[in-house]
C-alpha cells in the first residue's frame, strides 16, 4: 500500500489511517465535505475551493494528532484550504501558523492542524508551532483572527453527522491516494488511475462530485474514476480498510456501512439516486 510511515498509530500494529484524535477526525470529515463537492451538481461546500485538491499530485500522511499533505505544489495546495487575507475566506475556519517552504494551518472550529509540504521537504520542520524564520504568513489570516460571520454561516450550513458517519467520511478522505499492493484497486487522488491498475472508467471532470446527507445516511456521486468498487475496496480492505466497515452492491450502487452509518457510492450520475440537500433526517 502507498502509506506514509508517520501515519502508523502509536503502539499499534494497525495501519493508523483511522487512529487519531477526535478533533482530527472531525476535521477530516469536514475536509471530505469540501473535497467531494464540485461543479454545479455539488452541495454548498463546493464553494470552499477544496475540490481543487485533486488536480495536484499529492499523498496523505494521516497522523494521530496531525495531517500532512505532501505535494510538488505546496503553495497551490495550501490555497485550496486557506485563502489570502485580502480575499473572501473560502474553506471556513483556516488560519496560518507559518508559511515558508511548507505551510502549517490550524482550523479554528475543530482545533486540528494541517501541514502542506513539498515532497522533498525536511520533515523535522513540519512540527513547528510558531512562525518559522522567514515566514510569509502575513498574507493569510493569522491565528488571532476570530471566525467571521460569513465563516460561521458556512459552517452552520454543514449537515449534522453521527459519530459513525464522521468516522466513515474521515476514512473516505484519508484513503484518497491509496493503491492496492496487488493492483486490484486504487483511488489515485480521484484524478488518474495508476498504470498498474485496470479501471473501467477514466476521469470525467465535467460531471462534478456530490457528497451530502445527514446524521447516519450519506451519498456520494461522481463521474468516472475511481470505480465505485475501488472506493468500497479502500474502505473495507482487510489490510487498510476501516475496521468494521462492510460493502453491499444493491445492483444500482454500492453501499458501505460502518456502525450505524451508511454511505451510498454511485460513480455514474445517470444511475445515482437523487440527493436531497435537506439537513433533516430521512
Amino acid at each position: 500500500m502507498d502509506l506514509t510511515h508517520p501515519g502508523i498509530g502509536r503502539g499499534s500494529s494497525l495501519h493508523g489511517l483511522d487512529h487519531c484524535t477526535p478533533t482530527q477526525r472531525a476535521l477530516r470529515a469536514l475536509i471530505a465535505m469540501g473535497v467531494f463537492n464540485d461543479g454545479y451538481r455539488g452541495a454548498p461546500p463546493r464553494g470552499w475551493g477544496a475540490h481543487r485538491l485533486i488536480v495536484y499530485g499529492f499523498h496523505l500522511s494521516p497522523r494521530y494528532d496531525d495531517l500532512v499533505i505532501f505535494t510538488d505544489s505546496p503553495d497551490n495546495v495550501a490555497r485550496c484550504f486557506a485563502s489570502w487575507r485580502a480575499k473572501r475566506p473560502a474553506f471556513p475556519g483556516w488560519r496560518a501558523v507559518c508559511v515558508t517552504t511548507h505551510v502549517r494551518l490550524v482550523h479554528l472550529p475543530t482545533g486540528a492542524v494541517l501541514g502542506v509540504e513539498a515532497v522533498d521537504s525536511d520533515r523535522r520542520r513540519s512540527q513547528c508551532a510558531s512562525p518559522c524564520p522567514g515566514s510569509r504568513h502575513a498574507k493569510y489570516m493569522a491565528t488571532d483572527a476570530p471566525l467571521t460571520e460569513e465563516e460561521d454561516t458556512e459552517l452552520g450550513a454543514v449537515p449534522p453527522m453521527s459519530a459513525s458517519a464522521s468516522m466513515l467520511l474521515a476514512g473516505l478522505f484519508a484513503r484518497m491516494t491509496l493503491t492496492a499492493a496487488d493492483g486490484s484497486w486504487a483511488t489515485g487522488g480521484w484524478f488518474s488511475c495508476p498504470p498498474e491498475v485496470s479501471a473501467r472508467r477514466s476521469f470525467v471532470p465535467e460531471t462534478g462530485r456530490v457528497l451530502w446527507g445527514s446524521h447516519d445516511r450519506w451519498s456520494l456521486s461522481w463521474g468516472g474514476f475511481p470505480d465505485a468498487e475501488f472506493v468500497a475496496a479502500a474502505l473495507t480492505d482487510p489490510h487498510v480498510g476501516l475496521a468494521g466497515a462492510a460493502a453491499h452492491d444493491d445492483g444500482r450502487a454500492i453501499v458501505v456501512r460502518y456502525g450505524t452509518a451508511s454511505l451510498t457510492l454511485a460513480e455514474d450520475f445517470r444511475v445515482s439516486p437523487p440527493i436531497s440537500l435537506s439537513t433533516t433526517p430521512d
